[in-house]
């Protein structure tokens, strides 16, 4: 669990609220002086050597900080603290450039949540756009899938609802603090979203105003935390359009765009990163599904994870499944290796998937979905969670 404020190492949380200090100037400070209690009674002198510029300010600012009133404050809005190396930091947020000093939580992260797509886009959009965040957040939820946005007006409102609807996990990344809600009216979104088991979550204090400069640094959270983004009416140059970008180019994972009208700006920056290759064209779930599957950086980042927290089942076909000795009879066959920890729960759709494929020489959805009863996309949303997790369903070559 996120610790409670009494349970806050002040040092680390002064450092963490001292302004000009982010999380990339944090870092250097924290390994220079070998922990925030060292930083704190650095002098200016010896910050300067650290930090590139204005050491005379941020020392300034570290004496203003008042961390026995952000406890309060945090106590007052029922808020927790998380810290890099926490048993409950989410294992895929280690991967973003940079790692956040701190997190300010409403809620708690669970283990569900390594499992999780990024739907994002327009602020101003269409109905067009609201319906289809709507679909596809939703078929997400029920999967399985928990929803990250950034819990801003359009898209990212839908996103949050569709999950909450459908009876699933969603987390709020959000470019203030979580004790004041930006935009205003989503107050009673957010609370939703905690109440229904979600996080509310933020790297800045809790009465932090939501600044423009802000965004980015939520945005590169938002793509950390998500094994794919998936674009809904994003516009050039928008904070969507730059979260798919961080989602491609720094965490090496899956991006995903829906497209609209050609003749629609809501749409342009969809169309652009299609049109540019770093996101798929997606139309429906199967496509989403699929795209979170034959992505190898994707399985290997979501492995990489999973190997740190133990290994569940793994099935694969032909001579080696990958850790563990394989038992199996005949070749082609499916094998499988026992899981060493029971770190995932099934769901009913992954039970029914994998008792399946233990009867199958190799991985077809059509025959899946017959002997199972569900739906093409349900099979392959299945399939993606039992893989991410472990459990490798591969046709042989």
């Amino acid at each position: 669990m996120p610790r409670t404020p009494k349970n806050i190492p002040h040092d680390h949380w002064k450092l963490a609220m001292t302004r000009g200090i982010g999380p990339i100037e944090g870092r250097n400070l924290l390994e220079a002086f070998g922990g925030a209690t060292q930083v704190l009674a650095a002098s200016v002198a010896e910050l300067a050597e650290v930090l590139r510029r204005g050491a005379d300010e941020v020392r300034r600012n570290m004496d203003a900080v008042n961390v026995a009133r952000e406890l309060e404050e945090m106590d007052r809005e029922s808020v927790c603290g998380m810290l890099p190396g926490d048993d409950d930091w989410p294992e895929l947020l280690k991967t973003a450039t940079p790692e956040p000093l701190a997190l300010w939580v409403r809620g708690a992260f669970q283990e569900a949540d390594r499992f999780s797509v990024a739907v994002v886009g327009s602020r101003i959009c269409t109905a067009y756009g609201m319906e289809q965040a709507d679909r596809f957040a939703g078929w997400l939820a029920q999967q399985g899938f928990t929803i990250v946005s950034g819990g801003a007006r359009g898209i990212d409102a839908a996103a949050h609802r569709s999950a909450l609807r459908h009876h699933g996990r969603t987390v709020v990344v959000l470019a203030g603090g979580v004790g004041r809600a930006y935009p205003p009216e989503h107050a009673p979104l957010f609370d939703s979203v905690v109440a229904a088991g979600g996080v509310l979550c933020s790297e800045f204090p809790t009465y932090h105003p939501s600044e423009g400069g802000l965004f980015p640094r939520r945005n590169r959270i938002i793509s950390a935390l998500s094994l794919g983004t998936l674009l809904i009416e994003a516009r050039l140059n928008s904070g969507a359009l730059i979260t798919g970008r961080l989602a491609a180019e720094s965490h090496g994972r899956e991006v995903m765009a829906v497209p609209g009208r050609i003749d629609s700006p809501s749409s342009e920056g969809c169309h652009r990163a299609i049109r540019e290759g770093w996101a798929a064209l997606v139309t429906n779930v199967a496509d989403v599904s699929q795209q979170l599957r034959s992505s190898s950086m994707l399985v290997a980042g979501a492995m990489a994870a999973q190997a740190r927290v133990g290994t569940g089942d793994c099935i694969g076909v032909g001579a080696s499944a990958g850790a563990g000795a394989c038992i199996g009879a005949e070749a082609n066959l499916l094998h499988e290796v026992k899981p060493t920890s029971g770190v995932l729960k099934l769901t009913p759709a992954m039970e029914l998937v994998l008792q399946a494929a233990r009867s199958m020489r190799s991985i077809d959805y059509d025959v899946l979905s017959q002997k199972t009863n569900l739906g093409i996309a349900e099979v392959m949303a299945a399939v993606t969670r039992l893989e991410l997790s472990g459990i490798r369903l591969r046709n042989n070559g």
